[in-house]
């Protein structure tokens, strides 16, 4: 039996040797490039890697009219993954001449304008985009911020509100004080948001959010300045002072 199961796949490959060799031969030598297949994974959604930025990053590798074998694929994937913007591409030859590229673009979950004037975004992973040339609508982190603390700190926090549609709309700005603790600003309502000190977020959104159905519905989304859910089993509102 196992001679036989032997027989049979040296037979399998002999065959998908001889198909393979036929169907490369099939391509005419020196034949040219007729362009680009171009795929482009963008889970954000935002769009902001377009054809047209991947052709200016291939620059002279631009394959288009060349003879394909003088096409390097490993070439356009290393000047396509030198771009911040994207987190992986794939390159490789069709067998009517085309070149097809796949990029897996990186998604931003904040920016960060930190105090002495660092300004930059962080993917899901924690890499550092400097630049997005396009419009993304994200949390913006303000404050005494290093990129050790972001990456660290802020990161987790961006995550999960990411996570969370309610608080992905909810929350505007990120602020770290001197001290670091950590302070949020809403997009509804005149209030600031006392996270404290990093971590614990799940928690702490937990009581906020009751806070809010409880509470705010009821009195009104103007009548506090600061809502504190750092403490472990209280939320501890700050009125407005009356003039």
């Amino acid at each position: 039996m196992k001679k036989w199961i032997s027989t049979i796949v040296l037979i399998l490959l002999a065959v998908y040797i001889v198909v393979a060799a036929v169907a490369f031969s099939d391509k005419p030598s020196g034949q040219e490039c007729g362009g680009i297949r171009l795929n482009i994974v963008d889970s954000a959604k935002v769009a902001y890697m377009t054809t047209k930025d991947v052709q200016v990053l291939l620059a002279d590798l631009t394959p288009t009219g060349k003879p394909i074998d003088e096409v390097s694929c490993r070439a356009i994937e290393k000047a396509l993954d030198a771009s911040p913007l994207i987190r992986k591409s794939q390159c490789y030859k069709t067998l009517d001449g085309y070149v097809a590229i796949s990029i897996e673009c990186r998604r931003p979950v904040l920016r960060v304008i930190a105090d002495g004037g660092d300004n930059y975004y962080l993917d899901e992973e924690g890499a550092v985009i400097e630049r997005i040339s396009k419009a993304v609508y994200l949390p913006v982190a303000t404050g005494r911020i290093t990129r050790d603390f972001a990456k660290k700190e802020l990161l987790p926090l961006a995550q999960y509100l990411h996570s969370n549609d309610l608080w992905n709309a909810q929350i505007e700005q990120i602020h770290v004080a001197a001290n670091e603790e950590i302070q949020l600003v809403p997009r509804v309502g005149d209030h600031i948001i006392v996270l404290g000190r990093p971590g614990n977020y799940a928690h702490k959104f937990g009581k906020l959010q009751t806070f809010y159905k409880k509470a705010l519905t009821e009195v009104g989304w103007e009548r506090y300045s600061h809502i504190n859910v750092d403490y472990s089993d209280q939320v501890v509102a700050t009125k407005k002072q009356t003039k």
